[in-house]
C-alpha cells in the first residue's frame, strides 16, 4: 500500500506538524495534560473532515481510495465504510433495495437491525424459517428450495436477504440462493457480519461477494483485524442503485465519522493485501492442535468444521449446511450436568476465559488471526480439568428446543410497535400480540417479534431461557409488552 495515500501515515503525518486547529473536535488533539495515556495519543490523531482528509459522505480524495482498496480486496464493484457498524449497512442495503411498504423476503433468524430496517420501511416480511441442526438445537441454514419457493408464492417481492454465516458459524448455500434469486430479477443481500474474513485463505468459505450477492455487509471489527464499530457494505453493480445507496448510507451514519476508526479499517485492508498468503497459517496450526488434543473428550464436545460433532455431511444436507465456518468453536456441554451459562461461568470467573455467548447447551468462542497459541492451549486445559470434574451425566441425550419457533401472526411489524401496548406477566401472554422485540444477546436475534401471536412454545422456551439466567432482553422482570387490544391485520409474514 503506498504511504502517501496510508489514512493512518497521513493522520501519523498531520498530528506531528503545526496546524492549529480552530475546529472539531473539541479536545483540540490535546488531552496529554487533561488525560495522559491511549486517549491522549489517540486524540492526537483524532481529526473532523478538514482539508486533505476528504468527505465519508462524498469521498474524492483518501476515503474514496480506501474504499476502492477494500472493494478490490473483496472482489465488490463497490464498497462503503460504516462506522455504525453492520447496522447501518444493512439498514442501508434494506432501504435502498426495497421501496417503502414493499415485501421482503428474509430469514427468520436475521438480527435485529433487519428487523429494525423492515419497521422503518413498513416493509411486508415473507420468513424463511431455517432448519434445526439435530443435537444441538441451532439454526441451519436457509436452502435453494425454501427461497425459490417463497419467491413463488410473493412474486411481489423486492429482495431477498439471509444471514450467512449465521452466528453460530453456519454457512448457507449463497451461490445457488444468489442464481434463483436473479433468476426472479430480484437482489440479494446476504448478512455476512460474522464472515469479513471469507475467501482470503483455501480454509474459508468463499465471500458471498464471489458467490454473486448484489450486497453482502462484513464486520471488519467481529473477524478481522481492526476496531470495534467497524463494518463494509460491498456492492456488486447492477440490481441495486448506487444512488440510492449513498442517499441512505448518509441517512444511517453519522455526519461526523471516526477518522480513528476509518484509518483502523485502512489499514486492516493494507494488513490483508500485504500478508492474506500467511495470516492465517497460524491460526490453522493451532486450530488443528487443539481439535486433535479435544479429541479425548467425552462429556464436553467441540462443535466445529471438522471435528468429530461437527458440520458433519450427515447434518449438513438435512439442515441446509453448506458448510460451517472454521472460526467459530461451539462447546456443547448437554452430556454433563452444566448448563451453557453454567460452563460460561465457570470459564469466565476460575480460569479467566471470556467467551462470546452463552446459549442453552453450549458456549461459543470466536477465534480469529490474532489469536495467540496460549489462547488456544488454556481453553483445552479448562475444557479437560472441567470434564475431569463434572463428568458423563448418565442420561440419553435430549433434543434442543429450537430458539425461532413459527409463529402466528396478529398484525404487522409496524403496526405492533406503534400500537398502544401494556405489559402483561409472561405466564399470562399466551394468545396476545407481542408490542416489542425479545432476544438473546448476544446474538441479538429475536426469539419473539412484534406483530407475532405469543405461543404456549414461546411462553414455555422464553421461561427456560429466563430460567437458566441467560441474557434475555425485552422480558422486564417477568413481564411481556403486548399490544393493548386487537389489530386487524393482514398476514403477510409466513412463506
Amino acid at each position: 500500500m503506498e504511504k502517501d495515500r496510508d489514512l493512518i501515515s497521513g493522520l501519523e503525518k498531520y498530528s506531528q506538524r503545526d496546524f492549529y486547529p480552530f475546529h472539531m473536535p473539541g479536545h483540540k488533539r490535546n488531552l496529554k495534560d487533561l488525560l495522559p495515556g491511549i486517549l491522549a495519543e489517540a486524540a492526537a490523531v483524532d481529526i473532523t473532515e478538514i482539508d486533505g482528509f476528504d468527505n465519508l459522505h462524498e469521498p474524492e480524495g483518501i476515503l474514496f481510495d480506501a474504499m476502492e482498496r477494500a472493494a478490490r480486496l473483496y472482489g465488490a464493484d463497490h464498497a462503503f465504510y460504516s462506522v455504525n457498524g453492520s447496522t447501518a449497512g444493512l439498514l442501508t442495503a434494506i432501504s435502498a433495495a426495497a421501496p417503502d411498504g414493499g415485501t421482503l423476503i428474509m430469514a427468520r433468524n436475521c438480527h435485529k437491525a433487519v428487523y429494525h430496517g423492515v419497521y422503518l420501511r413498513r416493509l411486508k416480511p415473507v420468513y424463511l424459517y431455517p432448519e434445526t441442526v439435530k443435537g444441538l438445537g441451532i439454526a441451519g441454514g436457509i436452502s435453494p428450495a425454501q427461497v425459490e419457493e417463497a419467491l413463488r408464492a410473493h412474486p411481489d417481492a423486492k429482495a431477498v436477504l439471509l444471514t450467512s454465516p449465521t452466528y453460530d458459524g453456519i454457512v448457507s448455500d449463497v451461490e445457488e440462493i444468489a442464481r434463483i434469486a436473479h433468476a426472479f430479477h430480484v437482489p440479494l443481500i446476504v448478512d455476512a457480519a460474522h464472515g469479513a474474513h471469507f475467501g482470503f485463505h483455501p480454509g474459508f468459505p468463499d465471500s458471498p461477494v464471489h458467490q454473486g450477492a448484489d450486497l453482502t455487509v462484513v464486520s471488519l471489527h467481529k473477524t478481522m483485524p481492526c476496531m470495534t464499530q467497524t463494518a463494509l457494505l460491498l456492492v456488486r453493480k447492477g440490481r441495486v442503485s448506487l444512488e440510492r445507496l449513498r442517499l441512505f448510507e448518509g441517512i444511517y451514519q453519522t455526519s461526523s465519522p471516526s477518522y480513528l476508526l476509518m484509518a483502523g479499517m485502512d489499514s486492516c485492508i493494507g494488513i490483508v493485501e500485504e500478508k492474506r498468503q500467511t495470516l492465517w497459517n497460524d491460526f490453522f496450526r493451532d486450530r488443528e492442535d487443539f481439535l486433535k488434543k479435544c479429541g479425548s473428550l467425552k462429556a464436553l464436545q467441540v462443535v466445529t468444521q471438522g471435528s468429530p460433532a461437527g458440520a458433519s455431511k450427515e447434518f449438513s444436507e438435512e439442515a441446509a449446511l453448506k458448510r460451517m465456518d472454521p472460526g467459530k468453536i461451539l462447546i456443547d456441554c448437554s452430556h454433563t450436568d452444566l448448563t451453557g451459562k453454567q460452563l460460561y461461568d465457570i470459564l469466565l470467573e476460575r480460569y479467566h476465559l471470556q467467551m462470546e455467548m452463552a446459549a442453552g447447551d453450549y458456549v461459543t468462542a470466536i477465534m480469529t488471526c490474532c489469536d495467540r497459541k496460549e489462547g488456544w492451549e488454556r481453553l483445552e486445559k479448562a475444557l479437560r480439568e472441567i470434564e475431569e470434574q463434572y463428568g458423563l451425566r448418565r442420561i440419553d441425550r435430549v433434543e434442543k428446543a429450537f430458539l425461532y419457533p413459527r409463529a402466528e401472526t396478529g398484525c404487522s411489524l409496524s403496526e405492533a410497535l406503534d400500537a398502544p401496548a401494556e405489559e402483561v406477566v409472561l405466564s399470562e401472554a399466551a394468545g396476545r400480540i407481542s408490542g416489542d422485540f425479545v432476544n438473546l444477546y448476544p446474538p441479538g436475534i429475536p426469539i419473539m417479534v412484534p406483530g407475532e401471536r405469543v405461543s404456549e412454545e414461546a411462553i414455555e422456551l422464553l421461561t427456560r431461557c429466563h430460567r437458566q439466567n441467560l441474557p434475555l432482553c425485552g422480558l422486564k422482570e417477568g413481564a411481556l409488552t403486548v399490544v393493548k387490544g386487537e389489530i386487524s391485520g393482514e398476514d403477510n409474514s409466513r412463506a
